[in-house]
């Protein structure tokens, strides 16, 4: 009778701990779900696959881009100008930029660097390729090119280095607030992949599918929004464990806040019907929305509106009346003048020349 009591109390702790288990991935699926909608805006793109020897350096300045680099051979270091520290970089590792910060990628902490648009300039074909076949960094990338920027032949001089570069733009005007959490950029061990993990096969797939003479960019932009996907479901389960995003995935009321702001953007949506859909008070669900956002309940759901706004404008022939209502605003005139602080032009203006005046975060 004893042994029976025993065993059925292990089994209902395997229970309850399967059912957490059980939760937590749903929490997690929720999450990316709601990831996949936000992310559908951004563009990914393979920007290059580059091959570099002797002592080198790359400057990158995408202001208005994320971005990636993935180390295929050999080792090289990056720093970033938010930090100024270096990260070691070696096969495998892969670093990704969200805000696409000021950085360089280089050989050694003191060789010389170049702009992108320098080194487009000065590419030389590898020996054996043919004649005019270059990797740009721009939406195709087709072939390896070689390039030494300091002729450091000595037995001492870095080895050959191999790395695959990628790009993510975002929409005109101010970064989604989820995206503005994340960190500047983090670093991914390749290392601490399994084999068989999704981001070592997706880079495998880039590589190959960027090396070839009749590369797709459709497949590159299908596998590089995919491989943007799994970086940041990475970086929330394995690395983020105080910030924003972490609180957000502990907390099931706020992703189904945001998750319900996101899908009725045109509801006349309160602090407090926000709160009473997910049975928590005004103050509760505002602490806990700050905590996880950054933002209130309230700005977040301004800004949701007006990243819808600049959308309709610039793909759609809705009038300026027509989207205010479309995204929940009664007058024309408000949500003018609200388009405009968040943009730093009028609407009408805005679909004309969409160009950023400013990216807030």
């Amino acid at each position: 009778m004893h042994s029976h009591s025993s065993h059925t109390g292990i089994n209902f702790e395997i229970i309850c701990r399967n059912s957490v288990v059980h939760s937590t991935f749903l929490w997690l699926a929720d999450l990316v779900d709601l990831l996949s909608r936000i992310a559908r805006t951004i563009e990914g793109s393979v920007a290059a696959r580059a091959r570099m020897h002797g002592r080198w350096g790359l400057r990158f300045a995408c202001d208005f881009t994320a971005g990636f680099h993935v180390v295929l051979r050999g080792r090289c270091l990056v720093q970033c100008s938010t930090t100024n520290k270096l990260l070691d970089l070696q096969v495998g590792d892969l670093v990704f930029f969200s805000r696409g910060n000021y950085h360089e990628l280089k050989s050694d902490e003191s060789a010389p660097c170049i702009t992108v648009e320098e080194w487009q300039k000065r590419q030389i074909s590898l020996p054996g390729s043919n004649k005019g076949e270059h990797s740009t960094f721009g939406p195709r990338g087709s072939s390896d090119t070689a390039l030494a920027i300091d002729s450091d032949s000595s037995p001492d001089s870095p080895e050959e280095t191999s790395f695959l570069s990628g790009r993510y733009s975002f929409p005109a005007g101010p970064m989604h607030p989820l995206f503005r959490t994340l960190p500047h950029y983090f670093h991914i061990r390749g290392s601490s992949l399994p084999m068989h993990d999704p981001i070592v096969n997706l880079v495998q797939l880039i590589s190959a599918e960027s090396s070839r003479p009749d590369s797709s960019e459709l497949i590159l932009g299908r596998l590089t929004d995919t491989l943007f996907h799994y970086i940041l479901r990475h970086w929330m389960v394995s690395v983020d464990t105080t910030g924003h995003w972490s609180h957000l995935y502990s907390d099931e009321a706020v992703l189904n806040a945001i998750q319900n702001i996101e899908d009725r953007v045109d509801h006349p949506w309160t602090v407090e019907s926000l709160a009473r859909a997910q049975g928590l008070s005004r103050a509760t669900l505002a602490r806990r929305f700050k905590e996880a956002t950054g933002l209130a309940p309230m700005e977040y759901l301004n800004q949701i509106r007006m990243q819808k706004a600049a959308q309709l404008l610039q793909k759609s022939d809705a009038t300026v009346e027509q989207i205010a209502m479309q995204i929940g605003y009664e007058s024309p005139f408000s949500f003018s003048r609200s388009f405009k602080r968040t943009f730093g032009k009028a609407p009408a203006r805005f679909r004309k020349d969409p160009s950023p005046v400013s990216r807030a975060g």
